[in-house]
C-alpha cells in the first residue's frame, strides 16, 4: 500500500495515460484502493482550427443521464452497444430507497455506447448511454 505522498504521481500518471490513449475514464481497484481519473470534454465551448475541423455530420449523439441518486441497473433484456432502437424503449432504472426510477431512451437510434455497468453506483447527471440520433 502507498503512502498519501504517491497519490499525486499516480493520480498525474493516470490523467497522463487517459490523453494518450484518447480515453473518457480510467478507474484502477487494488486491495483497499481506488483511483479513477476522468474527463469531460465540453461540447460547442471552442471551434477547432479550419486545419482540424471535420465536416459535419448527420449523425447527432445524445447522451441520456441519470436523473437521481441510486443503483444503476440494466433493463431486462439489457441493452448492447449497437443495438438499434424503433422507439421509446426503458434502458434501465436507477433504484433509490427500494424504488425503480426507469431510464428511457426518449426515442430511436442506436446505442453508441454504455457508459456505467450493472450495480454502479450513479449521482445526478452522471452519463449512462450515449444514443446517436438520425
Amino acid at each position: 500500500m502507498s503512502g498519501p505522498e504517491d497519490i499525486p504521481a499516480r493520480v498525474r500518471r493516470l490523467a497522463e495515460f487517459l490523453v494518450a490513449n484518447d480515453l473518457q475514464s480510467v478507474r484502477i481497484e487494488r486491495d483497499n484502493e481506488r483511483f479513477e481519473v476522468g474527463r469531460v470534454v465540453a461540447q460547442g465551448v471552442a471551434a477547432l482550427p479550419a486545419s482540424e475541423a471535420k465536416p459535419a455530420a448527420s449523425v447527432r449523439v445524445d447522451q441520456i443521464a441519470a436523473d437521481r441518486v441510486g443503483i444503476f441497473r440494466f433493463a431486462r433484456p439489457a441493452p448492447f452497444v449497437g443495438e438499434v432502437l424503433d422507439g421509446d424503449r426503458e434502458l434501465g432504472y436507477v433504484e433509490q430507497l427500494g424504488i425503480r426510477n426507469p431510464i428511457r431512451s426518449r426515442g430511436g437510434g442506436r446505442i453508441a455506447s454504455i457508459l456505467q455497468g450493472d450495480g454502479d453506483l450513479v449521482d445526478y447527471g452522471r452519463p449512462l448511454f450515449e444514443l446517436e440520433r438520425v
